[in-house]
């Protein structure tokens, strides 16, 4: 066909002069400049236009965005594909096919665009004119050069109609979400890619009637002569014997070489009704009437044609032209495949052009032209599974299918949960349950590189089945991986930050997480490597230092998603430290935390639903996504792709699938894996397409559990490949090659590992990523698990765990994981089978060194675990025949419950190791230390204080010191040891006392120690003997020149009594003694586990005298964090309870403080601290009085009865608030009190002398001044708390220099007019205050400037005092104060 041919009507052409008003300005404006110089082409003709168009194309390699008629850019096309690397001129050929199915599916959507918006072709156009429409002359195509392109095979970007006038715009986007269609890049391959088409010139509504072509007929014949072109563009135009041009080898099928020729004609068969044929005898039929009627039937009219058109089916096609020209119809067409083009291609060309046979179309010829563009968008988006794949075989079916089906809504959920989490900074958590195989997995997983390409870090791990005794190591190593992925992005700046942030918690982060060493500065070298750490950790301490990392780096610039799989399996340990992580009341980390699970394996009691409720209870945000089946379609799409055929031709076999199903995608694809896998589906090599008998398939009798498809599939494999599926089902989801290794080296499992690798991962049972072979999904493992009789799985465990027994030595620290996995296989088994005791004491000794590598890893359930398995197999006999082995055995199980939080158990068990180790005469480290333990679980259950403070002094006695067994002191003894131990300090230096060293003997070492639990036993038990104990200790450290890590403890402990003793030269020389302290625990890092208890002694005596007392409050809150870390959660407690009552006392804001015991009170109840709960609720019942928020104070609940507050800190923080607010009665009464108390170390301490001093004094002067009885009592009280004042000075001007002046004001106010020295004194009062950023003590001075002006009569004075105070105290956030100023101020101002 030539362009004259579509000039010849008058007709045609004034229609096309109507449509060129429609050309777009882009099209002949652009930068190619105008098509026609110095024309318009609104008045150009036909011809002109398309000369003008050639003439451009003529510089193509001068322009980027080129048009060019169609006819020449095919002919063009066929000299890109040479090139002399195959390589290269394989991807030559893939993107020229890409080309032309772009301009294919362009031209469609063209066809398809016209007949919807012209009046019907059986109105007003003849078949003459459509099928000029659908000439190769009627259509140019716009394209970018090569140069200019991205990638190759996408450098069409528009399709062009001349009659009538029409520009399509093509896009083409690379970028795939997670739940895009589009293939992913491959080695030397094209993308696929999304195509969207637009048109650029709409029609005109004055020019044409919108409505859709209700004529079926029409639009088959549109899809036929489509067809037609389209196999014209990929054959070039040649008809009968074609020489196959040179494509793409690796397309499917195998078409004829370059040299064969290919014969189009078919043999001749007797017409016949296609009505119930198959598919194959229809073809055959419909090759034989196309050869028919192109042989009898010359060229013919328009009218000619209507009357063939007629025979075939479609009745009488009328010629509205009354053109005589011919039809030029041939349908003689050899199938695409033929020319060794993709089985795909030529389906959809063959599809399309028997289209026009009428009653003979067959039934896999499309219904539709949109059905038809359809597939050849799918052509474009999946070119690697639908053209250029390799032939299927049952082995390569679903390589490459990653596609995620039915799931944009989950997806979409996902997605926006965790853009929340990044864009708000809070964390989040979402729980995907369903049964196995509805794809939990592959639906979080999809969004992973979405989350990456946002600047996030998505880490998953998954708990096993198999692997129940180590959950908590599964999310410790999620963790550690966290570390890498970030150490691979962040900065040296970075790092630097990170470093100064982390750099109190990482000596113990190391410990738990290795991996945390990558995020540091290259430069920095940590004090000691985490195999030399002594301080002992537990589970609340690993929890807590996870937190602090997590608030670290997580943040909305590095936002987590954290993805455990299967949380059914976790335990209550494991979910415990993702709840303390989410539920960090400083709520500073950014994490969206996703779960998976079996709702159907989830019982009333499981503790995944204690989980749930602790989230809702601390606000997390909770989302829930529940899968089910996919959908009938979702079932289609997903077969269509396995199998590389259209849906439309696959969906008699998915509605199959899908009903036998339930639409599991994991189970659908098994069902089609085995019938391919059994040839009821099977792929004809010779007819290049997947052939099936459906109706065998919907007599498949199957269960609704994919196990019995799989559990099938593998009863067929040799003995040898089933029995390593079986065995590597006993380690779980994965097996190391470690371990895959060690088992081919036994007798009984000999090439174990070369049957996994020809085997399993080639069937497909399991993947290999060079370290784990792992089952393809936990079905998978489950029924090879499932292949061993239920009688011999304990038999089967213990086989394993003994092979691999024997072939590794318990010294080499490589076997770690070896170990851990042979003593979980042994341990499955019941102790009946082992032989005799010898080989019980042999798994037993076994069992004790992999919890101890457990332990020092920090991973406490598996130790637990371990220990206990330990000592259940010792012979009943173990303590007389097995001494040893029993007491390290039972100690290490108790310490593992300690540090599990198990204290019941563990002190269960250190009665047993008493009961039957060697009593008191055992100076072993084990028995000495099991004595320790039990003494500190003691304490820190608050309960048999008593027996552990009598336990310790009998240890001590055993050990040499000579203590009283009744631990009775009288006073002389008291004063005799403070007065021996006073000198020896006094005798030595600073330098000396730093550097006291020598070998300490471990008998040294254990009375340090215990000197050490002693003096806290005693604090809390007897406070009346604590000081004797405390200056036991020192002196022993002092006379036998020890220096271990408890050294610096005896040294603040001896500071406090000699604190206690009075405010002059001993308060002096106990503020040295506990500097010198200080000093030595900063000095060695390996002493960071007694740090909390040193501080907490240090700051909040000696320390807070002569320390600004906010330095005091960073340090205590310093002391907490590292008490939380090394597992001290008592002291820990003491810490944090000093820290915020000195908070209090510092003038704290209170709303803050008040959210921050809020914060507090949730943080001891996640860690059972019932004791810091109480004090906590004590103190922020003084906080909300201070406030004057009664409603809450209202709500607030009561403390505990069997649980006292801290009475000390409590009677203090009273007299205070009770001041402020008022009660001088109370104050005084409270002080009067304090007097009365029995001496003790609790009495004498000298910061609640001071401050008690301090608002005692205050009290006595308000109550003298308003005339209350026992008027010189008051004075000498003044005098009294002034005394102890200007003594505490000499301390700390910080402290306590605005007090002093404050109390001398007042003193001086007392009855007195108007004096010089009274002013300056409150202004001096003022001035400290604000220099020691006391604001709550400013507006206390302020307010009591105020009235004593007030009461001398200088209102103005006084007023200006008293916004001062209502300022300070709006600062301080005393809302009751502010009040009380506001109507001070209003009364002076109404007089």
């Amino acid at each position: 066909m030539h362009v004259h041919d579509f000039t010849q009507s008058n007709g045609l052409w004034t229609h096309e002069r109507k449509e060129l008003n429609e050309v777009p300005p882009r099209l002949w404006t652009s930068e190619l400049g105008t098509i026609k110089a110095g024309g318009d082409p609104r008045t150009s003709t036909h011809e002109t236009y398309l000369c003008s168009v050639r003439e451009q194309a003529d510089s193509i390699d001068a322009q980027e965005i080129i048009v060019m008629p169609l006819q020449k850019w095919n002919d063009a096309e066929a000299t890109k594909t040479a090139h002399p690397d195959p390589q290269y001129q394989r991807k030559l050929k893939q993107s020229s096919v890409l080309r032309k199915i772009t301009v294919g599916f362009g031209i469609g959507k063209l066809l398809q665009y016209v007949s919807q918006h012209q009046q019907p072709y059986t109105s007003n156009c003849s078949w003459s004119q459509l099928k000029a429409r659908c000439s190769i002359d009627n259509f140019a195509v716009e394209f970018i050069t090569v140069s200019a392109s991205s990638e190759l095979g996408w450098e069409v970007r528009g399709v062009h109609m001349i009659t009538p006038f029409l520009s399509l715009q093509i896009d083409s986007n690379s970028s795939s979400s997670s739940c895009d269609t589009i293939d992913n890049e491959r080695e030397n391959g094209i993308n696929g890619r999304n195509v969207v088409a637009t048109i650029a010139n709409p029609f005109s509504s004055d020019c044409y009637v919108s409505g859709a072509d209700d004529s079926a007929d029409s639009d088959s014949m549109i899809c036929h002569l489509l067809g037609v072109l389209i196999h014209y563009l990929f054959s070039l135009g040649r008809c009968g014997n074609v020489k196959q041009h040179s494509l793409p080898k690796d397309v499917k099928g195998d078409g004829p070489s370059d040299d064969e020729d290919v014969e189009c004609n078919a043999p001749l068969m007797k017409k016949k009704s296609p009505g119930h044929m198959s598919p194959e005898k229809q073809g055959g039929i419909r090759n034989n009437l196309v050869n028919t009627l192109a042989d009898s039937c010359p060229p013919v009219s328009g009218a000619d044609f209507s009357q063939g058109m007629s025979i075939l089916g479609y009745g009488n096609m009328p010629n509205h032209s009354g053109n005589s020209g011919e039809s030029n119809v041939n349908l003689r067409l050899s199938p695409l495949m033929d020319f060794g083009y993709p089985p795909s291609l030529s389906q959809l060309v063959t599809n399309l052009v028997d289209c026009g046979l009428g009653l003979f179309r067959p039934d896999n010829s499309y219904s539709s032209l949109d059905v038809a563009i359809n597939d050849m968008k799918i052509l474009l988006q999946k070119p690697k599974r639908f053209l250029f794949d390799d032939p299927p075989s049952k082995s390569n079916v679903f390589i490459g299918n990653e596609r995620l089906y039915g799931r944009s809504k989950e997806i979409a959920s996902l997605m926006h949960a965790f853009c929340r989490v990044a864009s708000s900074g809070e964390s989040e958590s979402m729980f995907v349950g369903g049964f196995s195989g509805c794809g939990k997995t592959r639906l979080v997983g999809s969004i992973f590189e979405s989350v990456r390409m946002d600047g996030g870090f998505a880490v998953t791990r998954k708990f096993d089945e198999m692997q129940s005794s180590s959950p908590l190591a599964i999310v410790l190593s999620a963790f550690n991986e966290l570390c890498s992925m970030i150490a691979q992005k962040i900065s040296k700046a970075c790092r630097m930050e990170l470093y100064e942030k982390l750099s109190n918690v990482i000596p113990f982060l190391t410990r738990v997480l290795p991996n945390v060493v990558d995020l540091l500065p290259s430069h920095i070298t940590l004090p000691f490597s985490s195999s030399e750490a002594t301080t002992e950790i537990n589970f609340n301490s690993v929890c807590f230092t996870i937190q602090q990392l997590m608030r670290v780096i997580s943040s909305p610039s590095r936002p987590v998603l954290l993805f455990l799989d299967d949380l059914h399996w976790a335990d209550a340990m494991s979910l415990r430290l993702i709840q303390s992580v989410l539920c960090d009341v400083k709520g500073l980390n950014c994490i969206l935390f996703v779960g998976g699970f079996r709702d159907n394996e989830v019982e009333q009691e499981h503790v995944l639903l204690e989980f749930f409720n602790t989230l809702s209870s601390f606000n997390i945000t909770t989302s829930m996504l529940s899968l089910s089946g996919i959908s009938a379609e979702d079932v289609n799409a997903m077969i269509s792709d396995a199998l590389g055929v259209f849906p439309r031709i696959c969906n008699n076999l998915s509605d199959v699938v899908y009903r036998k199903t339930n639409g599991n995608p994991y189970f659908a694809l098994e069902f089609l894996r085995s019938l391919i896998d059994r040839d009821i589906i099977n792929y004809s090599l010779r007819e290049k397409h997947w052939k099936w008998d459906i109706n065998q398939i919907c007599a498949e009798n199957i269960t609704d559990n994919v196990l019995f498809i799989l559990t099938n599939k593998m009863s067929v494999l040799e003995d040898d490949a089933q029995t390593a599926l079986k065995v590597a089902s006993c380690f779980g989801i994965n097996i190391s090659a470690v371990i895959a290794r060690k088992l081919d080296a036994t007798l009984q499992y000999q090439n174990f590992q070369a049957t996994l690798d020809h085997v399993a991962v080639k069937e497909g049972f399991m993947d290999f990523d060079g370290m784990n072979y792992c089952f393809v999904h936990d079905k998978v493992r489950e029924a090879a698990y499932g292949l061993i009789p239920p009688g011999e799985k304990d038999q089967y465990h213990f086989k394993i765990g003994m092979a691999l027994q024997s072939t590794f030595a318990l010294q080499d620290e490589d076997e770690s994981s070896v170990l851990f996995a042979t003593i979980d296989q042994i341990n499955r088994c019941p102790r009946t089978m082992f032989r005799d005791d010898s080989q019980r004491i042999v798994i037993a000794n076994l069992n004790f060194e992999a919890g101890m590598k457990a332990m020092k890893c920090s991973n406490f359930m598996p130790a637990h675990a371990y220990m206990k398995a330990a000592v259940s197999l010792l012979p009943r006999d173990s303590w007389k025949a097995n001494y040893d082995l029993s007491l390290k055995c039972n100690f290490h199980f108790a310490k593992a419950a300690y540090s599990c939080g198990y204290v019941d158990q563990a002190q269960e068990i250190l009665y047993k190791v008493i009961q039957f180790g060697e009593g008191w005469e055992d100076k072993s480290q084990y028995m000495l230390d099991s004595y320790s333990l039990l003494v500190s679980l003691f304490y820190l259950a608050r309960k048999d204080l008593l027996q552990a403070f009598h336990t310790c002094i009998k240890v001590l006695n055993l050990l040499g010191e000579d203590l009283p067994l009744n631990g009775y002191v009288d006073n002389d003894e008291l004063v005799s040891i403070v007065t021996k131990t006073k000198a020896l300090f006094q005798e030595k230096s600073n330098d000396e006392l730093m550097t006291i060293h020598d070998e300490t003997s471990r008998r040294s070492r254990s009375i340090m120690q215990f000197y050490d639990q002693l003096s806290i036993v005693s604090y809390l038990a007897k406070p009346e003997v604590c000081p004797y104990f405390m200056a036991r200790w020192a002196h022993f450290s002092l006379a036998h020149n020890v220096s271990c890590k408890y050294t610096p403890g005896a040294f603040v402990s001896f500071s406090l009594i000699l604190c206690c003793e009075d405010l002059g030269e001993n308060a002096r020389i106990a503020c040295r003694i506990g500097k010198i302290g200080i000093m030595m625990l900063s000095s060695n890092a390996s002493t960071m586990g007694e740090l909390p208890g040193v501080y907490l002694i240090h700051y909040v005596h000696a320390g807070s005298l002569i320390e600004p007392i906010q330095t005091c409050v960073s340090l205590m809150q310093h002391a907490y964090e590292i008490g939380m870390q090394t597992g001290n959660p008592s002291k820990a407690a003491f810490n944090l309870s000093a820290m915020v009552a000195k908070q209090i006392k510092a003038g704290t804001n209170l709303l803050a403080l008040k959210r921050d015991i809020a914060n507090y009170l949730k943080l001891a109840g996640q860690y059972a601290q019932k004791q810091l709960q109480c004090n906590l609720l004590m103190m922020n019942t003084m906080v909300l009085r201070l406030i004057g928020d009664e409603v809450e104070m209202a709500q607030t609940p009561q403390d505990e009865k069997d649980i006292p507050a801290w009475e000390e800190c409590e009677f203090c923080l009273d007299m205070m608030t009770s001041f402020y607010l008022g009660h001088m009665e109370r104050v005084y009464h409270k002080s009067k009190l304090w007097e009365e108390l029995e001496d003790s170390v609790k009495k004498k301490m000298p910061p609640r002398v001071i401050y008690i001093a301090f608002f005692s004094g205050l009290a006595s002067a308000s109550l003298y001044s308003y005339g209350k009885k026992n008027s010189q009592r008051h004075l000498s009280n003044i005098a009294k708390s002034l005394s102890v004042l200007e003594n505490a000075v000499s301390f700390s001007d910080w402290n306590f220099k605005n007090k002093a002046a404050l109390l001398r004001a007042v003193n001086l106010s007392i009855g007195a007019e108007e004096d010089v020295e009274i002013g300056d004194e409150f202004d001096s009062a003022i001035l400290a205050s604000r220099s020691s950023k006391f604001v709550h003590e400013e507006g206390l001075a302020c307010e009591l400037a105020g009235m004593h002006y007030k009461q001398i009569g200088n209102k103005s004075l006084a007023l200006n005092f008293f916004r001062q105070a209502r300022s300070c105290y709006q600062s301080w956030g005393s809302c009751v104060k502010v009040r009380h100023m506001t109507r001070q101020i209003d009364f002076i101002g109404s007089k």
